[in-house]
């Protein structure tokens, strides 16, 4: 997480004369955000697209199918004392980049299109659903616990187990 801004940067200095493209979710775009403004200040044009879920909702998934409960990973259910969503175009605006908001996946094509078009770091935000997703999956291995009370994280134990067995027996 945190390598997607920085790795879109290293990429375009790799690659000067190509389109860079990277996609961040908005935790990791707060964890590593200031290499937008040093790809401002180098005139290395990226185009990144920011897709809001509220939080770090794909880490969120993660904890709960390895039968945790849910704990805070998105914001809305953190403790907080004031919950305030980041305005990410705002945010991209003052690190020098030009930046909108698109309201749907049908709206991608033609912001892209001006990203495109702008001589300088581009910043595409969208706002998305925490817990729906899309199919194709996922795989990130993570252990889940052997002993636990939770049926959650027995359950899950047994799924972890037979997936492992069958990568152990493919080889």
């Amino acid at each position: 997480m945190g390598y997607e801004i920085a790795g879109g940067l290293g990429a375009k200095m790799a690659l000067p004369d190509r389109d860079v493209i990277s996609w961040v979710g908005d935790g990791s775009y707060l964890m590593m955000n200031s290499d937008i403004y040093a790809s401002v200040l180098n005139d290395h044009k990226v185009i990144y697209i920011v897709l809001d879920n509220g939080g770090f909702a794909v880490i969120n998934r993660l904890q709960t199918a390895q039968g945790g409960a849910e704990f805070n990973n998105l914001l809305r259910t953190t403790r907080h004392t004031r919950l305030k969503r980041v305005d990410f175009v705002k945010h991209a605006e003052a690190l020098g980049a030009t930046a909108e908001l698109v309201e749907s996946v049908a709206d991608l094509p033609d912001a892209y299109a001006r990203a495109k078009a702008s001589p300088e770091t581009y910043v595409i935000v969208m706002n998305v659903s925490e817990y729906t997703w899309v199919g194709g999956g996922t795989w990130w291995e993570v252990g889940v616990p052997q002993v636990s009370r939770r049926d959650e994280v027995v359950a899950a134990r047994g799924q972890y187990e037979a997936e492992v067995k069958h990568q152990r027996d493919g080889f």
